[in-house]
């Protein structure tokens, strides 16, 4: 842990949650890339198990959500980028395990390759 506070699983269901909404949301094309820079912060605080930096990110994400009102001339909402999608599915995934079996999916351990995601058997 590098530091803050441990994760708890207060912290854990909250980013899960506002995770699966992300899934749903219609946003501009710009936005988008704020969210997923977002989720990149989340998965920094998970993979740190920085508890204090996990609430941060979900709060942060929760707030990029979409709004009520569009503004004139908005462009059009897309839905979630195929990255940002598949970055928050392996969020939702690996928050949703306890600890000892997301270690195990360590990027050092054959099948990573070094981004936290596992490769594929082949």
């Amino acid at each position: 842990m590098s530091g803050g506070v441990p994760i708890d699983d207060e912290a854990r269901d909250d980013a899960v949650d506002v995770l699966r909404y992300l899934l749903e949301w219609q946003l501009a094309p710009q936005r988008w890339e704020r969210v997923d820079a977002i989720v990149g912060s989340l998965a920094d605080a998970l993979a740190q198990e920085d508890g204090d930096a996990l609430r941060e990110a979900t709060a942060e994400l929760e707030l990029a959500g979409p709004v009520r009102a569009t503004r004139i001339g908005t462009t059009s909402l897309i839905p979630a980028p195929e990255r940002t999608r598949d970055r928050a599915n392996h969020l939702v995934h690996t928050l949703g395990r306890p600890r000892q079996e997301r270690a195990d999916e360590s990027p050092d351990r054959p099948g990573g390759d070094g981004d936290g995601t596992r490769t594929p058997a082949r």
